[in-house]
C-alpha cells in the first residue's frame, strides 16, 4: 500500500494516517472531555433530530452494542435525552439536550484546531486513491474506508 508524505521524508499507510487523525482529534477533544465517539455521535444528532439508535450505529459505522453504551454515557452526562419512539415502541430515539447542544458548540470549535497538516494529507490520500483505482480506489481501499461490521 502506498504512503503519504509526512515531514518531508516518511509514507504513511492509510491506516497509520488514521491512527494519526484520530490521535489528533482525541487530543483536540481532551480540554472539553469528550472522546471522538461522544463527539461523533453528539455532532450526529446535531444534524439528526430524533434520530433512532439504529440508524446512528449505521452513520457511524458502529456496532449497536458499541453505541448504546456511548449513548448511556450521553444520557447520564445528561447531553442526550432517550425515548421510545411513537410509531415504534422497539426503536429508541435520541435528541440533543440543551447541554448536548451547547458541547456540540465547543466540539466544532476543537475539532477547528486539529492541524491543518492532517487535513492536508487526508485530501492528498484520497487523490492518491482515486487516481489508482478510479472511485474508491479499488477493492482493499474500499474494505479500508466503507463501513462493515463484524
Amino acid at each position: 500500500m502506498q504512503g503519504v508524505e509526512h515531514n518531508g521524508r516518511e509514507k504513511l499507510t492509510l491506516l497509520e494516517l488514521v491512527l494519526r487523525v484520530q490521535g489528533e482529534f482525541r487530543r483536540s477533544l481532551e480540554p472539553i472531555r469528550v472522546t471522538p465517539l461522544q463527539a461523533g455521535m453528539l455532532l450526529y444528532l446535531q444534524r439528526h433530530t430524533d434520530a433512532k439508535l439504529t440508524d446512528a450505529a449505521d452513520a457511524l459505522c458502529l456496532r449497536l452494542p458499541t453505541l448504546s453504551d456511548v449513548v448511556k454515557d450521553l444520557v447520564r452526562k445528561r447531553w442526550v435525552t432517550k425515548r421510545r419512539s411513537v410509531t415504534d415502541s422497539r426503536a429508541v430515539c435520541l435528541s440533543l439536550s440543551r447541554r448536548g447542544e451547547a458541547l456540540t458548540q465547543k466540539i466544532e470549535g476543537q475539532v477547528r484546531r486539529v492541524s491543518p497538516q492532517i487535513n492536508y494529507k487526508i485530501v492528498a490520500k484520497q487523490k492518491y486513491l482515486w487516481a489508482a483505482g478510479g472511485k474508491g480506489g479499488g477493492p482493499l481501499t474500499n474494505r479500508l474506508m466503507c463501513c462493515e461490521r463484524s
